[in-house]
């Protein structure tokens, strides 16, 4: 389970951003101040107690190279993929990020190795707890994050409060279906939004196009790549961007009749990219929701890059360390 309570007010957290490829950990202030940082390679293929050592050593050696005394350090805080149980601490059903892991009771065994209290919770909301604490909707009551990346994932913080769900697996957002006929999803539906606007969506849109026009990609295609071939004036990468767009703005607008929320932000690795295609997503949505419900609502860009989830694992730990 979660570990006890820490000593509300302690000045330091250890943070970890969990993530399928890598995880990123660092040492951070109360006022959002990363001290210091590192990353290393997942292995999922390894079990989850190997990890545990590993990160206890890089935490530690972070500590040592920082000067940091680590009785200033109250908690430890983790964003991870999902399924999982935020309440009992528990990855009850992480794949495909971390298949090997499944029911791996990660609080407890952090909390074994390094003595403090830690606290879980699905990385699409603790990107949402950064985005409210130091990003684009700093002070904000109702927001809703969409990370895009190799999925889509979404955090949802209404009243104030990030919203669980009654199983705690609330935000699955990258699981809206814009096409009932579309696509079959892993998830047991059609058509989702992650088909249609995820990194690798967006892959597979340019190839298309490029084959349309009778052009030969040069090389492996990536989003980055399509990214970088925007910015070079490439008008098929532009399009796919201003399709993906239309997309998101289709599932953006289910979104805000669901939500009601003043501020959509769009984080994760594509959005980098977001110039060419955030304003199709704001016309869309425009075009699609009640005018009752656009009144004050802003879709933005997050502006915290990959400290997002390292950022909001911290703020997890001091959220359930004082209390809040």
């Amino acid at each position: 389970m979660n570990g006890g309570r820490a000593e509300a007010g302690s000045g330091l957290v250890w943070a970890i951003d969990l993530g399928g490829t890598n995880t990123k950990l660092g040492i951070v202030a109360a006022g959002g101040e990363v001290i210091g940082e590192e990353s290393f390679p997942t292995r999922p293929e390894r079990s989850g107690g190997s990890w545990v050592e590993e990160v206890g050593a890089a935490l530690r050696a972070i500590g040592g190279r920082e000067g940091v005394d680590e009785g200033s350090v109250c908690a430890v805080g983790i964003g991870a993929p999902g399924p999982l149980s935020a309440k009992e601490g528990v990855l009850t059903n992480p794949v495909p990020n971390l298949p090997k892991w499944r029911g791996f009771a990660i609080c407890a065994a952090l909390s074994e190795r390094l003595g403090k209290p830690a606290y879980l919770d699905n990385d699409a909301n603790v990107a949402a707890l950064s985005e409210q604490w130091l990003g684009v909707a700093k002070g904000s009551e109702n927001v809703v994050v969409l990370t895009l990346g190799t999925g889509i994932g979404g955090g949802v913080i209404a009243e104030g409060r990030l919203l669980h769900g009654f199983s705690g697996n609330a935000g699955e957002l990258g699981h809206i279906s814009i096409d009932h006929d579309g696509p079959e999803c892993a998830c047991g539906s059609r058509g989702c939004i992650e088909l249609y606007a995820s990194a690798g969506a967006t892959v597979e849109r340019y190839r298309r196009k490029l084959e349309e026009a009778g052009r030969e990609a040069e090389g492996e295609i990536t989003a980055e790549g399509v990214f970088e071939a925007a910015e070079a004036g490439d008008e098929l990468a532009k399009a796919t961007f201003a399709e993906v767009g239309y997309c998101l703005g289709a599932a953006v607008g289910s979104i805000v009749h669901a939500f009601n929320p003043e501020m959509v932000v769009v984080a994760g690795g594509m959005a980098e990219a977001a110039r060419y295609f955030l304003g199709m997503i704001r016309s869309v949505v425009k075009e699609r929701t009640y005018s009752d419900l656009q009144v004050g609502l802003r879709i933005e860009v997050s502006p915290l890059g990959d400290r997002m989830g390292l950022l909001g694992a911290a703020r997890l730990a001091f959220m359930a360390a004082g209390g809040e």
